[in-house]
């Protein structure tokens, strides 16, 4: 990746960062900022360096990423800004022609997303843990929860006798296994009674923006204003509840993931070097 780009990016990234983590949305300025001047650059130089490579790197990674970012979209895993943070990401780092940054910077994200995540969820357990306390003592005696602990349990206790009869060399394996069998279900759990018991909060009417995640049906005379099913809130519901003096309803919130985004374009930065040494092309 060239200077310019990354550090036009690097600066996107970080505004874009502060205003998920504040308000849990990303100005449209910001996101189709970094697109038209992602696409400028890709343009300019292409007509720079007298070669149609830039340009259709940049196209490519592009049109990849607005398949992705609708993929996303339209089956609920993310909101409408983090969709166009990602055709904006991709414009820029292209993709095709002896470049892979695009997918570099997914898997990278990736990683770094599930490292941020597991510390944001853990700092909302600390920060309320008055009300995760009980929640997750809840959670864990529902009696789902409470047959997988025991299919769990079942599992572990195979595995350990499975540890005292094999080699050693295959000791290292199992044990691994054990532990990661008891934190991927315990993870789980935590995360679950977090999004049930801190993430679900009630909003007044006034408080609402475009694509907050409403987690219960608003009716008004038997007419649905908005609901789960919506991808995210749009402003006519808003103003329509508004209109309809509904006072306030009930909205999950999201992790804010744009910070992930911002770790793996520091992290392609840092290691894209050494990665594209190790390919064949």
């Amino acid at each position: 990746m060239d200077l310019i780009p990354f550090i036009v990016g690097l600066g996107f990234l970080l505004v874009a960062s502060i205003h998920d983590m504040r308000t849990r949305e990303v100005p449209d300025l910001v996101s189709y900022g970094l697109l038209l001047f992602a696409i400028a650059y890709g343009f300019a130089k292409s007509i720079v360096l007298w070669n149609w490579v830039p340009m259709v790197q940049m196209l490519l990674g592009l049109v990849a990423m607005i398949a992705l970012g609708f993929l996303l979209y339209y089956t609920g895993q993310w909101g409408g800004a983090d969709s166009k943070l990602l055709m904006g990401l991709g414009a820029l780092l292209g993709l095709g022609f002896g470049t892979i940054d695009t997918v570099l910077f997914l898997v990278l994200m990736l990683l770094a997303g599930a490292v941020y995540g597991t510390l944001y969820t853990l700092s909302l357990v600390v920060k309320e843990w008055k009300v995760f306390k009980p929640a997750f003592v809840k959670e864990i005696r529902r009696p789902l929860i409470h047959r997988l602990r025991k299919i769990v349990l079942v599992l572990g206790f195979l595995l350990v006798i499975a540890v005292l009869l094999t080699p050693f060399a295959e000791k290292t394996i199992l044990v691994l296994l054990l532990v990661m069998l008891y934190f991927l279900f315990y993870a789980w759990l935590i995360v679950k009674t977090v999004e049930k018991s801190v993430l679900i909060k009630t909003y007044p009417v006034e408080k609402l923006t475009e694509g907050d995640w409403i987690q219960e049906e608003v009716k008004v005379k038997g007419k649905l204003i908005c609901g789960p099913k919506d991808l995210g809130i749009t402003n006519k519901q808003i103003a329509k509840l508004k209109r309809l003096k509904v006072k306030k309803v009930v909205v999950k919130e999201g992790i804010p993931f744009v910070p992930s985004f911002l770790l793996g374009f520091i992290l392609l930065w840092a290691t894209g070097g050494f990665v594209y040494r190790l390919l064949p092309f």
